[in-house]
């Protein structure tokens, strides 16, 4: 059970009640994790191991300013409230995590698969759009690295954990990280975590999430028997080298080895590719120059999203984004009605594809990326074509006006008021 017995009461700070200890749910590095009950449901209690914290005090001060300033978005599982010291340690509250969501360690192993390459999408997006709402918070993770997401394979809904790491910029928790994610510049020492430093932990699981092999571990890595931890720091922070570096091929996949880079690397879209070749350069790792920003990669795994399709011949997933392509699947052409053209993305028109707000807008700052304004239908014979509306409010087309939940039919060569910008359909 470690620490904590089954029944026993824990008073929170601040008046808040106490928790009562259901059973242990788990176990990592700094400490338990418990299923309790409080205010009468059950939640998640994350406890100390004595001794965890270098620096106990400052980081408990940190983390009643994180409970203060409330959750940046409602896919972080944010600390709510913390416990007053018991045994020479403490913990705090947390909600639990729902059911059907996984750890991403099952998703690298092969335990668990999205439903769909949409799906996966979806979960790169809500990952990169909560740290670039952290971000624009004034908030640093930290301590990025596979173990903070819970993910959910049918929705591609996101959860993130362990949030007791944040800080507020120019603020340090105590904790640098796991050395596979941790920037080069904080493996060597050169630099503390920050924001920048985040960037490039998050391509790292970007590119786990995508690829399911790490950037680093190429030849070089899989020739050494024993990853010492001198090894580790030479080779993840003195003399890191991008297993797709188009200038060193010194740390190339090994057949056998790297099948799922072997495999999945040539489907990526160029500009994907290109976005983990700059975030994972020379430059970005031995020299600390800017890597690709969250609004970078919200714009391109947006674009990619958007050349995903169902091919309506086959019904599998393929990518269009050019008249007359094939289907990757059944090889066949695809015939598509058209194209949703916005100010910065134009987006082949086939049934079910979704519209998101990001899609139409470009400042991203409420969750716009997520948010999905409206669905493309089509009838049964497939010749005609609609738009649905999936807002709480109704849209106004001139004299027209389509309540939510409604669909207004389109067609080549029409022109929609929406968002404050003019949509074209092409």
């Amino acid at each position: 059970m470690g620490i904590l017995k089954q029944g026993m009461k824990i008073n929170l700070e601040d008046g808040r009640g106490s928790v009562e200890i259901v059973r242990k749910l788990g176990e990592g590095g700094q400490g338990y994790v418990y299923i309790v009950n409080y205010n009468g449901r059950q939640m998640a209690l994350k406890w100390y191991k004595k001794g965890a914290l270098k620096n106990p005090d400052a980081f408990r001060k940190n983390l009643v300013n994180n409970i203060r300033q409330g959750a940046p978005t409602n896919n972080f599982l944010w600390p709510l409230a913390i416990t007053q010291q018991y045994d020479e340690s403490f913990g705090y509250v947390m909600y639990l995590r729902p059911q059907g969501y996984y750890e991403f360690s099952d998703f690298l192993i092969g335990k668990q698969e999205f439903i769909s390459v949409d799906n996966m999408l979806k979960a790169a997006i809500n990952i990169v759009d909560s740290f670039r709402t952290l971000h624009n918070r004034g908030f640093s993770y930290q301590d990025l690295n596979d173990g903070n997401f819970f993910m959910n394979p049918e929705t591609g809904d996101v959860l993130i954990c362990d949030n007791d790491n944040v800080s507020q910029f120019g603020e340090q928790s105590g904790i640098a990280g796991k050395c596979r994610y941790m920037s080069p510049s904080v493996v060597v020492g050169r630099k503390a975590p920050d924001k920048r430093t985040d960037q490039f932990s998050l391509a790292v699981v970007l590119f786990l999430l995508l690829i399911r092999n790490h950037p680093l571990e190429g030849k070089m890595i899989q020739s050494k028997s024993v990853m010492t931890e001198q090894r580790q720091k030479h080779y993840y922070g003195e003399a890191p080298v991008f297993i797709a570096d188009p200038a060193d091929a010194s740390n190339r996949p090994v057949q056998g080895v790297n099948n799922n880079f072997i495999r999945r690397w040539p489907q990526m879209p160029e500009y994907i590719r290109n976005a983990f070749i700059r975030s994972f350069s020379h430059e970005v790792m031995c020299e600390d120059k800017m890597g690709v920003t969250e609004k970078e990669w919200l714009k391109a795994l947006l674009r990619f999203r958007t050349e995903v399709v169902e091919c309506p011949l086959c019904g599998r997933e393929t990518r269009y984004y050019q008249e007359g392509m094939p289907c990757i699947c059944c090889k066949q052409p695809i015939p598509h009605y058209g194209w949703f053209k916005t100010p910065y993305y134009t987006i082949p028109i086939f049934s079910k594809m979704e519209i998101v707000e990001a899609y139409i807008t470009d400042c991203y700052d409420r969750n716009e990326s997520s948010h999905t304004v409206g669905v493309i239908l089509f009838n049964k014979t497939r010749t005609k074509v609609a738009l649905k509306n999936k807002e709480d409010v109704p849209w106004k087309f001139g004299n027209v006006e389509v309540p939510s939940g409604e669909r207004c039919l389109i067609s080549r060569g029409m022109k929609l008021p929406l968002k404050n910008e003019i949509i074209e359909i092409l």
